[in-house]
């Protein structure tokens, strides 16, 4: 039986709209490039994935986003200062809103269930989305900031379960990414459910469980 629900937090309670790309055409506006924001920040976002996934040592995704300018302006043959360029980017951070349905679903499943986040983010941010909303009173929270990893690395995981002393079958990982929220959970035995708004996914892992939002949610956990 679940006793408890660890939830993504960027995508599945807290919608990023258009924030990043908006941030993109803010800093690459000035620069006379033939592709509009929405391509850009497709290279930014696989570069931001590449720049993870290479860490050899644990830096804060505020770092990451530099270093990810920084080859974005090689890329581009620009010269300028990343680290003044940025801040746009880490202004879309702190300025997310909840998904419409996210209290309502949390404060009903807060009556039955521990719930958590488990976020690839610095930590001030996410407390800044939250502040004044009812997500103000979950605990614990754990960020990559916190973690000193980033998903799906298996110890995002295994770190959340030791700190907590839950046990993987009595938790359940509620995400929108198949790698980060339901592969990477999985492999340490926890439920999942991928939240799939958009329909991008053909297909989820035998075992995971799919949602189109978060209502649907409260209808299916112990099934």
């Amino acid at each position: 039986m679940i006793k408890n629900i660890i939830f993504d937090a960027y995508g599945t309670l807290i919608s990023t709209d258009t924030g990043s790309v908006d941030a993109t055409k803010a800093i690459f506006s000035k620069y006379d490039l033939a592709e509009d924001a929405d391509e850009i920040y497709k290279k930014w976002k696989k570069i931001h994935r590449e720049n993870i996934f290479s860490l050899e040592e644990f830096i804060t995704e505020e770092e990451i986003f530099v270093k990810d300018l920084e080859k974005m302006f090689e890329l581009y043959g620009i010269t300028g200062d990343p680290k003044t360029a940025i801040k746009p980017m880490l202004d879309s951070l702190v300025d997310r809103k909840l998904f419409e349905e996210t209290e309502s679903v949390i404060d009903k499943l807060s009556e039955n269930y521990i719930i958590a986040i488990g976020s690839t983010t610095d930590t001030a941010p996410l407390l800044h989305n939250i502040e004044g909303t009812s997500l103000e009173r979950i605990n614990p929270i754990f960020t990559s900031e916190i973690l000193r990893c980033y998903k799906p690395n298996v110890k995002f995981y295994s770190e959340i379960l030791h700190r907590t002393k839950w046990k993987a079958e009595e938790c359940l990982f509620v995400g929108d990414s198949l790698d980060d929220d339901v592969i990477g959970p999985m492999k340490e035995g926890m439920a999942v459910v991928l939240i799939d708004r958009k329909k991008q996914y053909a297909s989820v892992p035998e075992g995971a469980k799919r949602i189109k939002s978060l209502t649907e949610l409260c209808g299916i956990i112990n099934d």
